[in-house]
């Protein structure tokens, strides 16, 4: 596929070559516009913002795979943007135009799930008073997002073998099954591997949404995607509130781009919009304004109590703080877990070597290495 170089500048002077696709456009840049790269189509309603390597060998793939009606699997931590990656291979697919379907797996409790999933017939149980098409037949011509795949249970998870391999859905109380013309993505968080290992997920499953991947890396392992990111959604609020003239000061973008942001670009979406919503026209939003989110943000998964409340000590430097608050949030989390690294990386929504590697550099010291 055709491809050019593209020099892609950045805010805050920093700068990358990035090799992106052919389809791949510059907008016009300025403080009340991206100008990040997008991969887009005439009349596609999603987009990616992105500058690194990662995300344009993603886009690359995408556009390879455009034509295919091959079922996909999309991986990634919370917050990375695997919903997104998913319409945008639908707007991009033969499917642009009908209908996009985003289903949570883990949503419910197992029989409701299988109501929404495969659909039911009236009266094929106490309380089936109508017809129930489920999503897989709604999603009939275009495409069904199943989200959090690893969350279905093993039960489900081999009744949706049928609709992968046969290209048909059983309703509950149906006579027959029923053909179905979808083509299924499947998004997890989950490492998939170790789940069949364990027994959790099938391996037949598996390989059926595994024919074609994406892996969507964290925001700390493409941090030149992070001052586009910051000036899109700044420029996507502005326009939403009302607002015009913010930005943010030097020291400000810096903080910024240093952050490790374990929430990704969820995570950066709503503080760059809560920073918004607290400013006036024409501000100059600075570093004490971005670190005041950052502290205040709950800590999960517990409630907040008084002992819950970061403590941050208010001589140390900006990056300080920045550094000290991140080894809080990490030993909160290893605290809550028993010292358990992969559990305590769920809870922060990390990789389990992205938090090792952060456990080392900060100095933290555990028991459980689990």
């Amino acid at each position: 596929m055709a491809q050019e170089l593209l020099g892609v500048k950045l805010v805050n002077g920093f700068h990358r070559d990035v090799e992106l696709p052919s389809t791949i456009r510059l907008n016009g840049a300025g403080p009340d516009q991206t100008n990040a790269p997008h991969l887009t189509r005439p009349g596609a309603g999603s987009r990616i913002v992105y500058a690194s390597r990662a995300m344009a060998e993603i886009a690359n793939k995408i556009e390879r795979e455009r034509d295919s009606e091959a079922p996909m699997l999309i991986t990634g931590e919370t917050g990375t943007g695997k919903e997104l990656i998913a319409r945008v291979v639908h707007d991009l697919s033969s499917r642009q135009g009908r209908v996009f379907i985003p289903f949570n797996c883990g949503g419910g409790p197992r029989e409701l799930i299988a109501s929404w999933l495969f659909g039911h017939q009236r009266g094929s149980f106490t309380g089936a008073d109508r017809n129930v098409k489920g999503v897989i037949r709604e999603a009939d011509g275009g495409t069904l997002l199943l989200d959090e795949i690893g969350d279905l249970s093993l039960d489900l998870q081999t009744l949706l073998l049928r609709p992968l391999q046969e290209g048909e859905v059983h309703p509950l109380g149906a006579p027959k099954p029923i053909k179905t013309d979808v083509r299924v993505i499947a998004a997890t968080n989950r490492d998939m591997e170790t789940d069949i290992q364990s027994g959790r997920f099938r391996e037949d499953l598996y390989w059926r949404l595994n024919v074609s991947r994406i892996h969507i890396p964290p925001l700390r392992e493409r941090r030149e995607d992070i001052p586009l990111l910051i000036e899109h959604f700044l420029a996507q609020r502005q326009k939403d509130a009302g607002k015009q003239g913010l930005w943010l000061s030097d020291e400000a973008w810096t903080l910024m781009f240093d952050y490790h942001w374990p929430g990704n670009v969820r995570q950066v979406k709503s503080v760059v919009y809560r920073l918004v919503a607290s400013a006036g026209d024409g501000e100059l939003i600075g570093p004490e304004r971005f670190l005041k989110e950052i502290e205040g943000a709950a800590p999960p998964p517990s409630a907040v109590t008084a002992e819950d409340k970061f403590i941050i000590d208010a001589r140390l430097s900006h990056h300080e703080r920045l550094e000290e608050l991140e080894r809080q949030s990490i030993i909160r989390a290893l605290n809550e877990t028993g010292d358990n690294i992969t559990q305590a990386a769920k809870t922060l929504g990390m990789s389990r070597n992205g938090l090792k590697n952060r456990i080392e550099r900060l100095g933290i010291k555990i028991m459980n290495h689990g």
